[in-house]
């Protein structure tokens, strides 16, 4: 039987903005807290990631992102310089930024890693685990004026060639597509189309590509709508209307996007409008009135953002593959981020055990009694800044908390850090002189 599953294992990042030192995400799961129904009950559908304001659990989900589009995108990116935004407190140069990605594509584990400055990648390595046991694909050593190359036994193909044409800000997974590479290609795709995420400064733009999802698959647009009805915000429909922008509003709209996105094609530009002219229409209904479509711009901004996540929550669950969400719980119910988790723990909701990775203030999810609980003790990660201004990433799991013990309420004491540490009358004291 053939199969395409991928899921991530492991993520592991150094010298990334506020993570001077070497931190590890494990998607893996403690035997004592596996579940049964989902094929790989050894890997989480969901993490959650909880911490203070600015401790860092936005630059965790961005590492990974940066990570996976500089997969994507090196080899076909401008001669600017690589997204390296290292460690900046305490002087002194902490050299290359260090990504690592722990991977299971159809069975086979793979280990890929790289490591980068503003000028060229440093280290690139990737090995495969057939047989549970290291083999090598390539290794790349930039450190020199040249790249010094060493290829595995199972790298068929043109390699050296593929090495030749790999420039020093490029990885050479990336190049590998470029060239249709026997080996390399294949698992560049897999690599590519792995990690999704949700940029909270880009909710219109993930709106539009909803509506444009909805407007396009009916089956997709029956769900969203059947969710939207069951979270209890007042809506019986949706529908899906278009605008046609013409004269002076094209011609604005263009300049707006050319400002916004100046590395976009006039295509690309043009499609992104054509996506602006879609607008939802949220229909409510009162006891046995007739149902009245509001303006979206007064629906709420919880039903809103609401609508926006279906989209990207209800196609990975499709597909498979990694959703990143960053604040999940912006202007949405506890109930409800809790539901939404919930849609990734059950193998019903996600046939292809897709999986959420998500920062949140909303400690409900990580409540252990009542019906707000959705994750267990080895799917909860805390971040937290130390005295030199750098985050460190540990396990709820980590701290052994006891079998009855309420994990919420242990955090709001404190009992797992990664709070704000404030002085209640020293936060009062500023006030109170200004009133002398």
């Amino acid at each position: 039987m053939v199969t395409n599953e991928s899921h991530l294992l492991a993520f592991k990042l150094q010298n990334f903005r506020s993570f001077r030192d070497a931190h590890v995400l494990k998607f893996t799961r403690y035997s004592k807290d596996l579940e049964l129904g989902f094929k790989h009950p050894d890997i989480a559908p969901a993490l959650a990631v909880l911490g203070a304001n600015a401790s860092g659990k936005s630059n965790l989900l961005r590492g990974l992102t940066v990570m996976f589009s500089m997969i994507e995108g090196s080899a076909v990116r401008g001669a600017g310089n690589l997204p390296y935004s290292p460690f900046v407190f305490g002087g002194e140069d902490l050299g290359p930024t260090y990504f690592e990605a722990v991977v299971r594509f159809d069975g086979v584990r793979y280990d890929y890693s790289f490591s980068y400055d503003a000028e060229a990648i440093i280290e690139e390595r990737l090995f495969s685990y057939p047989k549970n046991r290291p083999r090598l694909l390539f290794d790349r050593d930039g450190a020199g004026e040249e790249d010094e190359w060493t290829f595995g036994d199972s790298m068929t193909g043109p390699s050296q060639s593929l090495a030749k044409a790999t420039r020093r800000r490029s990885l050479l997974l990336s190049t590998a597509q470029l060239l249709n590479h026997d080996v390399l290609t294949p698992l560049f795709e897999k690599f590519a189309a792995l990690v999704k995420s949700i940029d909270s400064d880009k909710m219109a733009e993930t709106l539009q590509s909803t509506l444009e999802d909805l407007s396009k698959d009916q089956s997709l647009a029956s769900s969203v709508t059947a969710l939207l009805k069951e979270a209890d915000l007042g809506i019986s429909g949706l529908s899906i209307e278009k605008t046609e922008l013409s004269g002076d509003s094209l011609k604005q709209m263009r300049r707006v996007y050319e400002l916004v996105y100046p590395d976009s094609s006039p295509e690309d530009i043009d499609d992104k409008i054509k996506r602006m002219a879609l607008l939802p229409q949220l229909k409510h209904t009162r006891g046995q009135g007739k149902p009245i479509a509001l303006p979206f711009n007064w629906e709420s901004l919880g039903t809103r953002n609401f609508l926006t996540l279906l989209g990207p929550v209800l196609r990975l669950l499709r597909s498979g593959g990694v959703l990143v969400v960053d604040e999940l719980d912006t202007s949405l119910h506890p109930r409800l981020v809790s539901q939404v988790v919930r849609l990734f723990q059950s193998e019903k909701t996600n046939p292809h055990q897709a999986q959420l990775l998500i920062s949140t203030h909303d400690v409900t999810v990580m409540m252990n009694t009542g019906d707000y609980s959705a994750l267990r003790r080895d799917q909860v990660w805390f971040v937290q800044k130390d005295d030199d201004g750098g985050s460190t990433l540990t396990a709820l799991a980590d701290y052994k908390p006891r079998k009855d013990e309420v994990f919420s309420r242990s955090y709001l004491n404190g009992r797992y850090g990664a709070i704000p540490r404030i002085d209640d009358d020293a936060f009062l004291r500023p006030l109170s002189d200004l009133e002398q």
